[in-house]
């Protein structure tokens, strides 16, 4: 920085607050600057500036788990959100494990990142843990704001986003009953997630309302994976009364559920319809084409970024909860009922 004021005849701290975006530089200046800055390949030395207690334009992003196709295109969203306001991103993966989650804690604490993007609201469990609780107010007592994806506390300093699908449910409860299913199975999302009931209540609610309730012996438990999805449809398929349809926990244990209905003889739709959920890039393109629930995923990551990168709460601040809505998507993978 020193290089660069002599250069251009400004002060060091001319050159500090064009680098750390600070007000109060004239536009001039500020171009002159950062003409010198990518002339030289300027980089600011951040382990300089966490020593010297300095937020970086870094924003921490923890999910938990990268194999799942939803996480990439959320983080597609937040990272080109991120890179219009000069900020950047690193990505912690937990594999749904919480002692990796606080080890996670711990590296961003340290490395003062300017903002998080926590992805364990849509397990919700986590979200009662006393030291996960005591971890996001010191990030709020730190002046860093949390952004939290799906399941919010107002009790707690944090800033949220989320879905809003009861209508997208009910649609998609509609058009099955329309092709005539009556009796539809569901392979449930993983025990123990707050998204669990939340769904399920939801499906419940709204099959109950158009008059044709689900059978509790059609709710088989799941999870977000293909393995999920065959295990989930090879169940459902032994009952003594088979369904017509599926309704998979997401995209990916819909297309299990596919292939081991194929591999056991049956044609999707025409023996048995399956409907998906987040509608990932390849349910379009998915052999049948994937009849979902569309989750607007990137528009999520780019407001939660937006909300990571906003002034702090601090510890006794009121978070913002920015919810978008999903649409159900009607594809070749559902059909009139055999």
């Amino acid at each position: 920085m020193a290089e660069i004021a002599r250069s251009l005849g400004v002060s060091v701290q001319t050159v500090s607050a064009v680098v750390n975006g600070k007000p109060g530089i004239s536009v001039e200046t500020q171009r002159r600057v950062r003409e010198v800055i990518d002339r030289l390949e300027y980089h600011p030395n951040q382990q300089a500036r966490t020593l010297r207690g300095i937020r970086t334009k870094t924003v921490a992003v923890i999910i938990p788990s990268i194999t799942n196709p939803y996480f990439p295109e959320f983080v597609k969203g937040i990272e080109d959100e991120a890179r219009g306001s000069g900020h950047s991103i690193f990505l912690c993966n937990t594999d749904h494990d919480l002692g990796h989650l606080l080890e996670y804690f711990s590296l961003i604490k340290t490395n003062k990142a300017a903002g998080l993007i926590c992805s364990i609201g849509i397990a919700g469990e986590w979200l009662v843990n006393l030291e996960v609780e005591k971890r996001l107010r010191r990030f709020a007592r730190d002046q860093v704001s949390v952004v939290l994806n799906g399941r919010f506390r107002e009790d707690l300093p944090v800033s949220a986003v989320g879905v809003t699908d009861a209508e997208a449910i009910h649609d998609a409860a509609r058009h099955l009953i329309e092709l005539g299913h009556r009796r539809v199975g569901i392979i449930s999302p993983p025990k123990g997630f707050a998204v669990t009931q939340e769904r399920l209540a939801t499906f419940r609610r709204a099959f109950a309302e158009i008059g044709h309730p689900i059978d509790d012996a059609m709710i088989v438990a799941g999870d977000f994976d293909i393995e999920a999805g065959v295990a989930g449809a090879r169940a459902l398929m032994k009952k003594r009364k088979r369904p017509t349809a599926i309704i998979a926990a997401n995209d990916l244990a819909a297309f299990g559920a596919i292939s081991e209905l194929t591999a056991s003889g049956y044609s999707v739709p025409n023996d048995v319809s399956v409907l998906g959920f987040d509608d990932i890039a390849f349910a379009k393109v998915y052999q049948p084409a994937l009849t979902t629930i569309a989750q607007p995923t990137y528009e999520l990551g780019q407001a939660a970024l937006r909300l990571a990168i906003a002034p702090p709460l601090g510890e006794n601040g009121v978070g913002k909860v920015v919810t978008l809505a999903a649409t159900f998507v009607a594809r070749s993978s559902t059909a009139a009922a055999p």
